[in-house]
C-alpha cells in the first residue's frame, strides 16, 4: 500500500549524480529524477553475487565472514606488511566495489558502507565525522536509535561524547556496545565462512506408521550411519533435528540441544527415545528426517586411577525427559539479563551456559524471604505528587496498619520500547506486630506484597 515510502536499498553512480541516494524514499526519489529506473530484489542474482563476492575474498585470505548480503569482512592480519595496495588492487566486473580499513572488524564494516571513508584505512577519529545515521549498521531498527535523533545528535562523534554509564541506563546495554565498536574499544573474533555440511537422512515409509518401535529402528539405523560420518570427519553432535510428515500433510518437527556433544549411537539415541516416548501425532508418519548440528568433540579424562567418569548421555536423557514433559524451550539455566528488573531472567540452553561472574554484596544483613509469585493484595493508599503511599494492608498473609515505612523507591526501564517497558515503585514498611514486609506497586497490575524480612 505504501510503496511510495519504501527505502532504496541500493542505486549506482548515475543515480547518486542526480542527488539521489540509499534510504531515500521512493517517491522522493522519482521527485528528483523522473526517469528514475526502479528494479525489485532478486533473491537469484543477490545470492549469486555474494558467493562470487566470497570466492573473491578467499582468493586474499582463508579467514573472512559474511556479515550482510552485499558484504564480507576479511582478517588480513597474518600479512607482514600493509593490505591497502592489496585491496586497491582488486577488480570486481559485477558491480561496484567498496572496501575500509579498521583495527576491529565492526569498525571496518561501518565505513565500507560511507563514502567519506571508503578506501582507507580509518579509526575512530575518521567515523566521528559520519551522520548518526550511519548507527544504523550497528542498531538495525532498534527503537533506542530514533531517541538519538530525537536528543538533537547529528554526528557519531556527538554520540561517542555521552557518559557511557548514563547512556546504558537510559538506553540499554546495547547503546554502550554501539559506542565501544565506535571507539575500538570492541574486537570480536570473526565467524568464519565455512562450506556447510549437510549430514541429513530421510526415510519414506511404504505404509504410514502409528506406532514407536518402527520409529527408533529406523532411528536408530540413522544414527549408526551419522556415528560413522562423525568419526570419519573427527566430529561431533551438539543438536539433532527430527522431522516427521504425517497422513494428510501435517508436519511434527522437534528440535533437541544435546548438552554435551556426542558421537556415539547410544549417546545420541537415548534423547531421541525419550522425545519419542513423550511424544502424541495426530496421524500416521508417512516419513522421518534426521539432521545434526556438528562441533568440535571434547577430550575426556582418561581413568587413570580406575575412577568411573560421570556418563554425559545421561544428562542429556535426563534433559530430553524434563523437555518432553514441560515443552520445548522451558528447559534450561536462567541468567539475569542486562536490566535492573528485579527477578527477571532469561532461559539459557542447559548446554554450555556459564553464570555470571558478578560480585553481590547485599546493603545490609537482614534477608528478604520472598513469596513465589508475589502476593496480589488490596491497600489502603493516598497518592502524594503522583504516587501512592500506603496506609494498610486489607487483604493478604498479613493485613494490618502500617505504622512506619521507607520509600518510595521508584525503579523503571525499557521506556523507549512501549513493549517491553516497565515501572515500579517498592516500599518497606513495619506492621502494628512490628513485622516487616517489602510491598511493590506495579501499573496495571496493582500492589503486591514481595517477602517479609526475616
Amino acid at each position: 500500500g505504501a510503496r511510495g515510502k519504501l527505502p532504496l536499498l541500493a542505486v549506482n553512480g548515475v543515480a547518486r549524480g542526480a542527488g539521489v541516494e540509499a534510504g531515500c524514499a521512493l517517491d522522493r526519489a522519482l521527485v528528483r529524477c523522473p526517469d528514475f529506473q526502479v528494479l525489485q530484489r532478486d533473491a537469484a542474482t543477490e545470492a549469486e553475487l555474494l558467493g562470487k563476492l566470497v570466492r573473491l575474498g578467499e582468493s586474499l585470505t582463508p579467514d573472512l565472514e559474511v556479515a550482510a548480503p552485499d558484504g564480507v569482512i576479511l582478517d588480513l592480519s597474518w600479512r607482514l606488511g600493509p593490505a591497502d595496495g592489496l585491496l586497491e588492487k582488486v577488480e570486481w566486473a559485477d558491480g561496484e566495489l567498496a572496501w575500509a580499513m579498521a583495527e576491529t572488524p565492526d569498525l571496518a564494516a561501518l565505513a565500507a558502507r560511507h563514502e567519506a571513508t571508503r578506501g582507507r584505512r580509518v579509526g575512530p577519529a575518521e567515523v566521528a565525522e559520519l551522520p548518526l545515521a550511519a548507527l544504523e549498521v550497528l542498531a538495525g531498527d532498534a527503537a533506542a536509535f530514533r531517541v538519538l535523533e530525537w536528543w538533537g545528535l547529528r554526528t557519531l562523534g556527538d554520540f561517542m561524547k555521552l557518559p557511557r554509564q548514563a547512556l546504558i541506563e537510559r538506553l540499554g546495554a546495547d547503546a554502550g556496545r554501539w559506542q565501544e565498536v565506535l571507539e575500538g574499544r570492541r574486537c570480536r573474533l570473526l565467524r568464519l565462512h565455512r562450506v556447510p555440511e549437510s549430514l541429513m537422512q530421510r526415510h519414506e515409509f511404504e505404509d504410514g506408521v502409528v506406532s514407536v518401535d518402527p520409529l527408533r529402528f529406523v532411528i536408530r539405523r540413522m544414527l549408526h550411519t551419522l556415528a560413522g560420518r562423525l568419526a570419519a570427519r573427527h566430529l561431533a553432535v551438539c543438536g539433532l533435528e527430527l522431522r516427521m510428515e504425517l497422513e494428510g500433510g501435517g508436519v511434527v518437527a522437534r528440535s533437541l540441544r544435546l548438552p554435551d556433544p556426542q558421537a556415539s549411537e547410544a549417546g545420541m539415541l537415548a534423547p531421541l527415545q525419550a522425545l519419542l516416548e513423550a511424544l502424541r501425532l495426530e496421524g500416521a508418519v508417512t516419513a522421518l528426517a534426521l539432521d545434526a548440528v556438528t562441533t568440535f568433540g571434547t577430550t575426556s579424562q582418561r581413568e587413570w586411577f580406575g575412577r568411573q567418569l560421570p556418563q554425559p548421555e545421561r544428562w542429556a536423557e535426563t534433559l530430553a525427559k524434563l523437555e518432553a514433559m514441560l515443552g520445548p524451550g522451558r528447559v534450561g539455566v536462567p541468567l539475569p539479563p542486562e536490566s535492573h528488573r528485579p527477578d527477571d531472567f532469561r532461559l539459557h540452553p542447559a548446554g554450555g551456559a556459564q553464570a555470571p561472574q558478578v560480585d553481590h554484596r547485599p546493603d545490609h544483613a537482614l534477608p528478604l524471604r520472598r513469596y513465589r509469585p508475589p502476593r496480589v493484595i488490596a491497600v489502603a493508599h493516598e497518592t502524594r505528587s503522583g504516587r501512592p503511599f500506603p496506609l494498610a494492608l486489607l487483604s493478604g498473609p498479613h493485613p494490618g496498619r502500617i505504622v512506619d515505612w521507607r520509600g518510595p523507591f521508584p525503579m523503571s526501564g525499557g521506556w523507549w520500547d512501549a513493549a517491553t517497558a516497565w515501572q515500579r515503585i517498592e516500599w518497606d514498611v513495619r506492621m502494628e506486630d512490628r513485622r516487616l514486609l517489602r510491598l511493590a506497586h506495579e501499573v496495571p497490575d496493582g500492589w503486591r506484597v514481595e517477602g517479609v524480612y526475616a
